[in-house]
């Protein structure tokens, strides 16, 4: 059995994480907002879900709630998220710090705080869910795919910077999930993934001992391809 704390977990891959996690024996802290819909999944779930109410942006509000778990997580699952697809030819600078705010900077509030807790008992996981859409900018989305950039970027950068701390780095890198943030802006996406196989894909790589979490495999590939396209081609395609 392991302790989980799962950010973002009133919907789409945080609640299906949250609801695997205990099917499969472990304690699970589900973190979000919507503290009525935690409640709700608790009331179903039994007693191995931990439901509190947190906004990731808030940092007082985080630093309460982690220093008062009754116990030290074995994961940390950075999940919370917020994506703006809006209108290709405007430009909202506030979006951009709304969505760093919660893709960058919260997940940033919770490894501050478990850093050196996780470095003094020798061990800890930190997975951050990314994207690949964080690979190379689409249109339409630029602050989302800039601010899981950043979060790789970030999680791959501390994996080699603290390599002696027994702290594991996990990026995971999903492509199109079906969930609350992508309705209604489906069209043009393709090889989309329920949030529940999204879910166990996740968990198997993490008991796996995996670092990096890519799928689907045809996605993972082309935007590897993607990447090696000249950025001058790569934006007469995309316009």
């Amino acid at each position: 059995m392991a302790v989980y704390l799962i950010t973002g977990a009133s919907s789409g891959i945080g609640l299906e994480m949250t609801r695997l996690a205990v099917a499969r024996g472990h304690v699970v802290y589900a973190l979000a907002r919507r503290i009525d819909i935690l409640r709700d999944e608790a009331a179903r779930l039994g007693q191995l879900m931990r439901p509190i109410e947190c906004d990731v942006t808030d940092r007082a509000r985080v630093h309460e709630v982690c220093a008062t778990l009754p116990e030290l997580p074995d994961v940390v699952l950075l999940n919370a998220g917020l994506g703006a697809f809006g209108d290709k030819n405007k430009f909202n600078r506030d979006a951009y710090e709304r969505i760093f705010a919660v893709n960058y900077f919260g997940a940033l509030n919770f490894i501050g705080e478990f850093y050196e807790r996780f470095r003094e008992r020798g061990r800890g996981v930190f997975v951050g869910v990314s994207s690949l859409a964080g690979e190379r900018a689409l249109p339409g989305w630029p602050a989302y795919c800039a601010s899981k950039a950043a979060l790789t970027t970030t999680l791959e950068g501390m994996a080699i910077s603290y390599r002696k701390t027994g702290i594991r780095y996990v990026t995971v890198r999903p492509s199109f999930i079906d969930t609350p943030m992508t309705a209604g802006q489906q069209q043009g996406m393709f090889l989309i993934w329920d949030a529940k196989r999204a879910a166990r894909y996740i968990m198997d790589g993490i008991e796996a001992g995996k670092i990096d979490i890519a799928f689907p495999l045809v996605t993972r590939f082309l935007v590897w391809l993607a990447r090696m396209i000249p950025i001058r081609l790569y934006r007469a395609v995309m316009r």
